[in-house]
């Protein structure tokens, strides 16, 4: 039986069938610019398809990964000059969608003006590619509003990538808890400092919220700053020894895009503030020492995410005071989830849309 419709005690918990595989209409990372070669490449991300290619001109390009003529996986097929071309019968398709050429019915072909392909609009910057994956017609793409930190030459960091056997809100809500910090990670030179107890609060955002803590700041992960405003992100500082080296404290910036319901790709990207031999010493010191350390890190959020066994482990929480940032952030991905299927549901009674990658539970969230 699916989670959401699983109850206990009169009490209905989990999360939505479409919620769990992301939030759709969205921007997400979801590549590396330096994983993306000459050909092709098939992924899977928010439980779809997906193939991703580079034109002649180098511009990045993202379609389900299946042909409209019979199935086929484009993702296995080759890109010529500004087209990507079907393996299995030569069908060829730019980057915008459309269909440029039907080999086997030659120019006249009338299947040319009838085949398009959704396109999903990709950017890239800060060596990531960001992808809006989405029903482009209901839902018209904003602009990718990147943090501040990753347009200011001022910052300077590094790309951390993780693949996590774990649903993305999970993920998610364990950026929202600041008071997990000074237990899981007791051990790590710069997170097992601090009080051990302590009440939170939120604060509102124009696109998200702030979860912090009372009794202290500055001292360990004390606060986290959600941001739901077409990219869902996280921020978080980690204050810094100084044999860290210049720079201040230690700017995380958080994502994570599910790849299916039990998997998800995990960006930290790491930065501080510095210039010259200031940036010079900080990036040196980063990779002979403190990447590793963060590895450490990093592996006590997996292996604690892993051990929850999904989002069944909602059916027996009993939350705390300082999951209050937790509780929060679930109350507005269901509600940016509801406002989503109403319009799905507005759209299906005017005539057929372009389908999500699954069909979307009908029921909303609680």
């Amino acid at each position: 039986m699916a989670v959401e419709q699983q109850t206990l005690q009169g009490r209905r918990v989990g999360v939505e069938e479409g919620l769990r595989r992301g939030l759709r209409n969205f921007w997400h990372p979801i590549l590396q610019s330096k994983n993306l070669g000459a050909g092709p490449l098939g992924l899977r991300r928010l439980g779809e398809d997906l193939v991703l290619w580079r034109d002649g001109q180098g511009r990045p390009h993202l379609f389900p990964d299946r042909c409209p003529h019979r199935g086929a996986r484009l993702s296995l097929g080759r890109i010529q000059g500004d087209l990507l071309a079907c393996w299995y019968h030569g069908f060829e398709f730019a980057g915008s969608g459309e269909c440029r050429s039907v080999p086997v019915e030659g120019a006249e072909s009338k299947l040319i003006t009838r085949l398009t392909l959704p396109s999903y609009p990709v950017e890239e910057h800060w060596g990531l590619i960001w992808a809006y994956i989405g029903e482009v017609d209901l839902f018209p793409p904003p602009p990718l509003r990147l943090p501040e930190e990753l347009v200011d030459p001022a910052w300077s960091g590094f790309i951390c990538e993780a693949h996590w056997p774990a649903n993305w809100t999970l993920v998610f809500d364990n950026l929202a808890d600041p008071m997990h910090g000074p237990f899981l990670h007791s051990r790590s030179y710069t997170l097992g400092k601090g009080l051990k107890f302590d009440r939170l609060h939120v604060r509102e955002l124009e696109d998200g919220f702030i979860v912090e803590r009372e009794l202290q700041r500055g001292v360990n992960f004390d606060w986290s700053e959600v941001h739901l405003g077409g990219l869902a992100w996280f921020r978080i500082d980690i204050p810094y020894p100084w044999f860290a080296g210049p720079g201040g404290p230690l700017r995380i910036l958080g994502f994570a895009t599910p790849l299916d319901a039990e998997h998800s790709l995990i960006y930290f990207l790491r930065l501080r503030r510095s210039s010259g031999w200031r940036r010079a010493l900080w990036r040196f010191l980063y990779r002979t020492f403190w990447e590793d350390q963060h590895w450490k890190v990093i592996e006590q959020d997996r292996v604690m995410l892993e051990s929850q066994r999904g989002l069944d482990s909602r059916l027996f929480e009993h939350h705390a005071q300082s999951d209050v940032g937790v509780i929060h952030l679930r109350g507005l991905l269901n509600r940016e989830y509801a406002r989503q299927q109403e319009r799905y549901r507005q759209a299906a009674t005017r005539g057929p849309v372009r389908h999500p990658s699954e069909a979307e539970a009908e029921e909303r969230p609680v």
